[in-house]
């Protein structure tokens, strides 16, 4: 049953979903309230690589939402939603099919008028080196770990914003799929996201001794941390990473650390509006690492506070994010003025 006690507050707007589906339908409505999108991206409910690997499509020209159905079978109120948001089509494709959807899910789409592309392969690996070769192989390639998603939440907003493709790699070697993707690209630049618990140093090295120009670590003590260092992150160059590190009216979208579907589906968050980056909390706490950078970054005025105003998407119910934290979350983000005298 939806539960969401406190839906929102001067500076947060809750996505108050029961589950993953309901979730990025409900993100969907909100994005493209006043516009159809140019098509619709639907991946596993089951398999959160293929979510995170959705968000590398987000980007124009698909200008996609991101939408959820079971292996096996088209999500009745999913499949509505496809329909309510009418997506115009990307030459003939308004459907992009990622990763382990069963073929009778397509078929049914087709059989519905709706056109469609499948972009998937042997396993996740293979499909998200399938989706690198689909956008012609991006120079920027975020490498996450394929066997903890926790602290690889943090890439699926910057994916959507910047249409860089994600990787997955196992933690002790680097996967023969993500190997061959850096092999295939030009010059690329390659950005670890994860600490030594998910990614090892020899997969590092494994990576520097490829045709790389250039490769970082974006790591932390703990995911929190590795988001927290990702917001902040931007590479030498200047064209990769958010650089969220100074005092301005920022805006985040806050999602559970331990629901990563939920970081996928609002990765369009990073593409259209506020292009927030995303910062992964627990249910029942805010972490010290994400409230003390959300206060390092929020504007100290000294004279009547003028837009742009920090701004929080909270995504999922209260079972997911509690409304104790959303009060946190609230706290975190408003402009002190109690040393005004207005």
């Amino acid at each position: 049953m939806q539960s969401c006690k406190i839906k929102n507050t001067l500076n947060t707007t809750r996505i108050c979903g029961c589950n993953i589906y309901e979730n990025a339908i409900k993100v969907s409505d909100i994005v493209y309230a006043d516009k159809p999108p140019d098509s619709i991206i639907l991946a596993s409910g089951e398999i959160w690589q293929d979510a995170f690997t959705s968000t590398s499509l987000v980007h124009f020209p698909r200008n996609a939402p991101i939408l959820f159905t079971p292996t096996n079978y088209l999500d009745p109120a999913t499949l509505s939603q496809i329909f309510k948001l009418n997506p115009k089509g990307v030459n003939g494709i308004k459907v992009f099919i990622v990763g382990g959807i069963s073929y009778f899910v397509q078929q049914q789409l087709n059989m519905l008028g709706l056109g469609t592309k499948r972009i998937s392969g042997m396993n996740f690996y293979d499909t998200a080196a399938k989706t690198a070769e689909y956008l012609e192989y991006p120079q920027n390639i975020m490498v996450v770990s394929g066997e903890d998603y926790r602290e690889g939440l943090c890439a699926c907003a910057y994916a959507a914003h910047s249409g860089d493709v994600i990787l997955f790699t196992q933690k002790h070697q680097l996967n023969w799929y993500t190997r061959k993707v850096i092999q295939s690209t030009k010059n690329p630049n390659v950005f670890i996201i994860g600490s030594l618990n998910t990614i090892s140093k020899n997969v590092e090295e494994e990576i520097r001794n490829l045709n790389v120009a250039f490769v970082d670590r974006i790591s932390g003590i703990t995911p929190y941390e590795v988001a927290v260092n990702f917001a902040k992150y931007k590479s030498p160059n200047g064209k990769f990473g958010w650089g969220r590190n100074y005092r301005d009216g920022h805006a985040f979208t806050f999602t559970s650390i331990h629901i990563p579907h939920n970081s996928a589906s609002s990765a369009v968050f990073g593409h259209l509006g506020k292009h927030a980056p995303i910062l992964p909390v627990d249910q029942n706490k805010l972490p010290d690492a994400i409230m003390h950078y959300i206060e390092s970054v929020k504007p100290t005025p000294k004279e009547e506070p003028r837009p742009p105003f920090m701004h929080g998407w909270i995504i999922g119910n209260d079972n997911t994010i509690s409304s104790k934290v959303q009060i946190e979350i609230e706290q975190a983000l408003s402009i002190d003025t109690s040393h005004m005298h207005m």
